[in-house]
């Protein structure tokens, strides 16, 4: 199989900037690059939450808010309110459509307190590493200890 190459002086086309390869990397809850600014610089962070088990509920609870339709009128390359049925408006897609279909939503939550989130889940998972350590029993270690890599 021979190679097709570019004759010499024919001039190499443009490469669409909106093009996605085969292959490439394809996110279908993604925001466009300026609503993930826009939100970012009002200091929130988002998180799509599937609408399963209790879990808007939970985030509602610990401070997270819907993501206005104003502020993400695009995901995925696509204009939300193509596949956005949701009768409360809010922004969301769906997200699996075997049995029951299931519906992510997009949601804010202030940065601090995000952060403030993430500093509790380091703290338990540090403790959970501590409680893993190997312990010394009359001055050796128990054989088959987790060691942390």
């Amino acid at each position: 199989m021979s190679a097709t190459r570019r004759k010499p002086g024919r001039p190499r086309k443009r490469r669409d900037p909106n093009r996605i390869p085969m292959g490439g990397l394809q996110t279908n809850l993604q925001l466009s690059e300026q609503e993930a600014k826009a939100i970012q610089e009002q200091g929130y962070v988002t998180r799509w939450f599937n609408d399963l088990n209790g879990r808007i509920q939970a985030a509602q609870a610990g401070g997270w808010e819907f993501v206005e339709p104003e502020q993400a009128k695009s995901v995925g390359g696509q204009t939300i309110h193509d596949e956005n049925s949701d009768l409360g408006a809010k922004v969301s897609k769906v997200v699996s459509r075997s049995g029951e279909p299931i519906r992510a939503y997009l949601m804010k939550i202030h940065r601090d307190f995000y952060k403030e989130d993430q500093e509790m889940k380091e703290d338990r998972n540090r403790a959970v590493d501590e409680g893993l350590r190997p312990t010394d029993q009359g001055g050796q270690t128990i054989e088959g200890g987790y060691t942390p890599g």
